[in-house]
């Protein structure tokens, strides 16, 4: 019997489940004694579902202490043409800066299939701020496309090289009240710092998001 001890709750086994390779979304059904009787996983379709229940079994087992029954896990996988969150997904149609002595601004206008938001930040020119501002730019634009009680924070936008290759990183808080969760998304910079940031920004929130509009 798969026990979830006291230690863990079950919305953190959730966003655990969550962080295997094409998992979107995880619920987990409990019995009166905490045990899991089912667990409900909506994957992509680029690997076997056998294979994703196996690696969900094993990272419970290992970093929870959890022997799953996989009976009790069902897997339903989208294929490109039933994926509608691949299709919903935010994505940047411009990106403009303006520079006014010391001072930046940005301008971010991020679109889905109906509509296009816009959100601006300003502030000191300097090459970190300059990214920062990019990312509050685009933070602004995604909130509006935000479901009521919830909304993005950002934390932090840093960069890194891996493999001789210079990458943006994005951290923000997700917050769909009363719940929160931190979630971090990073581009490779291809010929531009500042595209790089929207993207990355992007990649943080694109998985979380549900877009009706």
């Amino acid at each position: 019997m798969a026990d979830a001890p006291k230690e863990h709750k079950i919305s953190d086994l959730e966003k655990l489940i969550k962080q295997i390779r094409d998992v979107v979304s995880v619920n987990i059904v409990t019995g009166e004694n905490k045990e899991i009787q089912e667990m409900h996983v909506l994957a992509e379709e680029t690997r076997n579902a056998k294979q994703i229940v196996r690696d969900i079994e094993t990272l419970l087992r290992v970093e929870c202490g959890l022997d799953l029954d996989h009976k009790k896990v069902s897997v339903v996988q989208l294929n490109k043409e039933q994926n509608v969150f691949q299709a919903r997904r935010l994505k940047c149609s411009a990106l403009q800066f303006y520079l006014q002595g010391a001072k930046i601004e940005a301008m971010v206008e991020i679109s889905s299939p109906k509509k296009s938001c816009q959100g601006q930040s300003a502030g000191v020119n300097s090459r970190t701020n300059r990214l920062r501002l990019i990312a509050e730019a685009t933070v602004q634009a995604v909130n509006q496309f935000m479901e009521k009680g919830g909304h993005v924070i950002l934390d932090d936008v840093g960069q890194f090289t891996l493999g001789g290759r210079h990458f943006i990183a994005v951290s923000v808080t997700f917050v769909c009240s009363p719940a929160e969760e931190s979630l971090v998304g990073s581009a490779l910079v291809k010929q531009d710092e500042k595209e790089a940031v929207v993207r990355a920004t992007l990649a943080a929130v694109n998985r979380r998001l549900r877009i009706d509009t």
